[in-house]
């Protein structure tokens, strides 16, 4: 038995496997439907999404149009019908860890026969005790439960705390920044009971999840398909779900054999900060040259050039010295992103060509970024795509680069016309896709695909499986948990949880504002956390004068030193962790909850505390001043890394924390025991 219909009085039940999933009575519809108009408003890559004359109908009545074995066809009123079908995910890895039989899912469908209707709600059935996890990367909280989650991908704002440094940001982007703005959103949800959704509309949609007996789902348009399925537990569900969305390709193997620093202002800048942080003793990977095309000046900072092809005034003949980078281990990472600066000769081309997002009136529409307007390259055009993918393939990976920050990708204008005639309400969610599309068939397309890392922060359904990292955006230079250092590990975590695998955050943050400047501090402590993750990479922020910065200060080149010689030891670690991720979807940075689900009461009370798989917990320092720090070990054995004092779980434990010490332990029955003891010494 697997899919079956139940008639009740007055509507029917759906359940799976002996699972009720839908439930339709006349009081309590399953779906409803109507219209709505679109008054939403933007500035400056900010979104506050609006609707007006808002009309949704309950569609109460309802007939059985067919009933077989694996499909179900409903018709609600002859304005809607839906179609349950049943897939079996048998063999592909999807159920949980250790069972790799499978389970079945349904897909519904939706054929909405009222042709005036854009407006859809239904509705599933859930357990009243549950944590609900998925959305995207959410910087402020994990467990959704009770929670509205508008998902419409956009820049989240500065600060997005109650002060005057956010409210100053606000008035002048005229967006007052929320919890859920993000740079990623990803329509899935996933129960800690293991039930499981993911609906494919790219359209604006909102998770509802305040009704405790049932979750809702809001959309603008009509949903292609809306997948439902039980996992055997939580785990079980994110493999399924990061098998629904398609995992990431692994990073090179090199991202593992140092730190990425970031760092800019031409090529004899570079290489003195290159031969300080190396004579420090700090492995180095490679350089992250973010103004490798050129800078220009801003209100919000220094900003790039936003001309994809090398300055040669800061770096002549740069060719060359990536080579000679090269030879001595370095790599050389760039940037680009999916702007063109008015006024270069690139977006000449694509305003004559016609290879920009438009306005109504045909003229391109041109987006502040922040404050500052540019151009965006419309991947809905064919000529277009295949236009800048030529660029990258010869300026960036022609003349060397192993990579770059792939960056922007939220901020497709709502009201804009697309050369596909596709809305920019229905786009919107999904042009990060396309742009991750492009960057990755270009580097498909020179044979590069496994040699290159490139990183993004924007995201969304499907753009995963054409992404090898992301990074966490634009953090403050501090410890809020709105903002700061906190959000960049939630934000991980939650990314996590949505079938992500490798994430990494800027090490010391990046938005310098007002009185908000990085210490060195914050700078070693960030360092910390980095370590237990898949990629180790600085930023220098958008005003790097006024942080801390890496090869600048030699209390914080001895700590950055130990930090990447552990990053580095944990190599073999970090790469069992990738396999893991690419088998089972499981993400290297774990809710505690994801392990031991029975302790998610008293392990939700430390949210900053992670898993980096299944033998490390990492309980990063996350306020100043600290020198011990306050660990919940879950019910196991552990011994923590400094001194190899041994722990009973289930308590909380104080241990010493100073700087180059983070409180970090791992269990006792570790395959990776000896490695592990080899980091203390």
């Amino acid at each position: 038995m697997a899919l079956e219909l139940k008639e009740i009085p007055g509507g029917f039940t759906v359940s799976l496997n002996d699972r009720l999933i839908l439930k339709h009575q006349p009081r309590r519809p399953l779906l409803w439907g109507g219209t709505g108009e679109d008054c939403s408003e933007s500035h400056s890559g900010f979104f506050k999404i609006k609707e007006r004359a808002v009309k949704l109908n309950p569609l109460a009545g309802f007939s059985i149009e067919s009933v077989e074995s694996e499909r179900i066809t409903l018709n609600f009123e002859d304005q809607a019908v839906l179609v349950l079908t049943l897939v079996s995910t048998a063999g592909d890895g999807a159920a949980g860890a250790g069972d790799p039989s499978g389970e079945d899912e349904i897909t519904l469908e939706t054929r909405i026969l009222n042709p005036q209707w854009n407006r859809l709600k239904i509705f599933f059935e859930a357990p009243v005790e549950e944590e609900i996890y998925g959305g995207g990367e959410i910087f402020r909280r994990a467990d959704l439960k009770g929670r509205k989650l508008p998902l419409w991908l956009s820049e989240p704002g500065v600060g997005r705390r109650f002060d005057l440094m956010t409210l100053g940001f606000a008035l002048r982007t005229k967006h007052i920044p929320r919890w859920f703005n993000t740079y990623i959103t990803i329509p899935v949800w996933l129960s800690s009971t293991g039930f499981y959704g993911f609906s494919s509309s790219s359209a604006y949609t909102v998770l509802d999840f305040t009704d405790k007996t049932r979750h809702g789902l809001y959309l603008w348009g009509k949903p292609e398909k809306i997948t439902l399925g039980f996992a055997p537990d939580l785990p079980g569900a994110v493999t399924r779900v990061s098998s629904l969305l398609g995992r990431q390709p692994a990073p090179p193997d090199w991202v593992h054999d140092g730190f990425i620093l970031g760092v800019q202002g031409g090529k004899d800048i570079v290489s003195g900060h290159i031969d300080r942080v190396t004579g420090a003793g700090v492995p180095l990977a490679a350089v992250w040259c973010q103004d490798w095309e050129g800078i220009r000046k801003t209100s919000f900072g220094k900003q790039l050039r936003w001309a994809w092809e090398f300055d040669p005034r800061l770096y002549p003949d740069l060719p060359r010295f990536i080579e000679t980078l090269k030879e001595r281990g370095i790599r050389y990472l760039g940037y680009n992103n999916t702007f063109l600066t008015p006024g270069s000769a690139m977006f000449d081309t694509a305003r004559e060509k016609g290879y920009l997002i438009k306005r109504e009136s045909g003229e391109p529409y041109f987006v502040d970024v922040p404050f500052d307007p540019a151009g965006m390259v419309d991947f809905t055009n064919p000529e277009a795509r295949e236009w800048l993918k030529g660029i990258i393939k010869e300026n960036m990976i022609g003349i060397g680069l192993a990579g770059w920050m792939a960056d922007m990708g939220e901020m497709i204008p709502h009201d804009c016309v697309t050369f596909s005639g596709e809305p920019g309400t229905v786009y919107h969610n999904r042009y990060p896709l396309d742009w991750a599309r492009l960057n990755r068939e270009a580097a498909e397309e020179a044979g590069k695909a496994d040699e290159l890392l490139c990183f993004y922060r924007a995201g969304c359904a499907g753009s995963s499986a054409h992404i090898n990292s992301y990074w966490n955006g634009d953090q403050m230079v501090d410890w809020t948990i709105e903002d700061g250092l906190p959000s960049a590990i939630m934000a991980t975590l939650t990314l996590g949880m949505s079938g992500a695998g490798y994430i990494h955050s800027d090490t010391g943050g990046y938005t310098t504002l007002g009185y908000k400047q990085r210490s060195a501090e914050l700078l070693m402590r960030w360092a910390e956390f980095s370590a237990f993750t898949q990629t180790m990479r600085s930023h220098e922020g958008n005003r790097p004068h006024r942080n801390v910065q890496v090869a600048e200060n030699d209390q914080v080149l001895a700590h950055l030193a130990e930090m990447v010689k552990i990053f580095t030891a944990l190599k073999p670690y970090h790469r069992e962790l990738s396999r893991e991720y690419q088998n089972l979807g499981f993400p290297p940075a774990r809710l505690p909850r994801f392990h031991y689900p029975e302790e998610s009461r008293a392990l939700s009370k430390y949210p900053y505390q992670y898993l980096y798989g299944r033998d490390l917990l990492v309980a990063p320092v996350i306020k100043p001043g600290k020198t011990t720090w306050k660990v919940r070990l879950p019910r196991d054995r552990w011994i923590h890394l400094w001194t190899g004092r041994a722990f009973e779980g289930g308590e909380t434990v104080t241990v010493e924390a100073p700087l180059g010490r983070p409180p970090v332990f791992y269990r006792s029955g570790s395959p990776f025991k000896d490695l592990f003891e080899g980091l203390s010494r």
